[in-house]
């Protein structure tokens, strides 16, 4: 059975417990996505949840691999959109641990401008794989039919031009 909890500061808890189980899944889920985004920032959700992983305000990029996937854990975050998810599976004994470092990377994050010019060559990179997929450049075309002038009608990632535009200071 799911149990749902609403803190007094508003923030939403969903746990389930499930007896003869040795690992823990921890999601840490923000009402953020593409479809929140003006055209000119197109793409800045995806690039600020590559972000979070090069680091935080207590954890360096190498401490939060070693923590989590050193540990046997698995690390790893989407965006949607209207969301933006963090996420890790560990063992039982890391839960506590894990979810520190779930919530120092997301709510505290470096944002290295050394950092910011790498993984917008990484997402541009993506951009270019999946417009060389047809399967993907169809359910483009799909979506910008479907939505015209409309975020929900834009690619999550945002576009080459987007990309290469947002700045430091538009991620804080």
């Amino acid at each position: 059975m799911y149990k749902v909890s609403r803190l007094s500061n508003d923030l939403t808890i969903a746990t389930h417990h499930m007896s003869g189980a040795f690992s823990v899944s921890i999601g840490i889920w923000f009402r953020i996505g593409s479809r929140y985004e003006n055209d000119s920032l197109a793409g800045i959700s995806h690039l600020l949840e590559h972000m979070i992983f090069k680091g935080s305000k207590t954890y360096s990029a190498d401490a939060i691999k070693r923590r989590i996937e050193g540990s046997g854990g698995q690390l790893n975050a989407f965006t949607a959109e209207e969301l933006t998810c963090y996420l890790a599976k560990v063992p039982q004994k890391m839960a506590h641990q894990t979810f520190k470092i779930l919530l120092d990377m997301s709510l505290h994050p470096c944002l290295k401008p050394e950092d910011l010019i790498k993984e917008k060559a990484v997402i541009i990179e993506e951009i270019k794989m999946y417009n060389d997929q047809p399967k993907h450049m169809v359910l483009e075309q799909l979506f910008k039919a479907m939505w015209p002038n409309h975020p929900l009608g834009r690619d999550i990632a945002g576009t080459i031009e987007t990309v290469h535009s947002i700045s430091r200071d538009s991620l804080f």
